[in-house]
């Protein structure tokens, strides 16, 4: 990971749910299918983990993603992340 400070944070718990609930580092599409969960209904995370997860991208200011072209972890400002969610967003 690229990323640091409370960035890094928010990555290192994604990646932590990733494992847990895909048995995988980074499912692909994650960051979508985690931020479905904190902005709608939750279908996967538990409420203490969706509590957890919003309070660590509010300190962060963003959100974590992976571009898939290159491998890596990229961090998005919560306003450059909500129109690329807008647009990209596979559901």
């Amino acid at each position: 990971m690229q990323i640091k400070g409370y960035a890094q944070n928010l990555a290192e718990y994604m990646v932590k749910l990733s494992n847990k609930y895909y048995s995988d580092r980074w499912m692909v599409q994650l960051e979508y299918e985690l931020w479905r969960d904190l902005v709608d209904e939750p279908e996967i995370l538990e409420a203490a983990e969706v509590k957890k997860l919003r309070e660590i991208a509010e300190t962060a200011g963003g959100w974590v993603l992976m571009d898939y072209q290159t491998n890596e972890l990229e961090f998005m400002n919560t306003g450059r992340w909500l129109e690329h969610y807008k647009k990209n967003k596979p559901f």
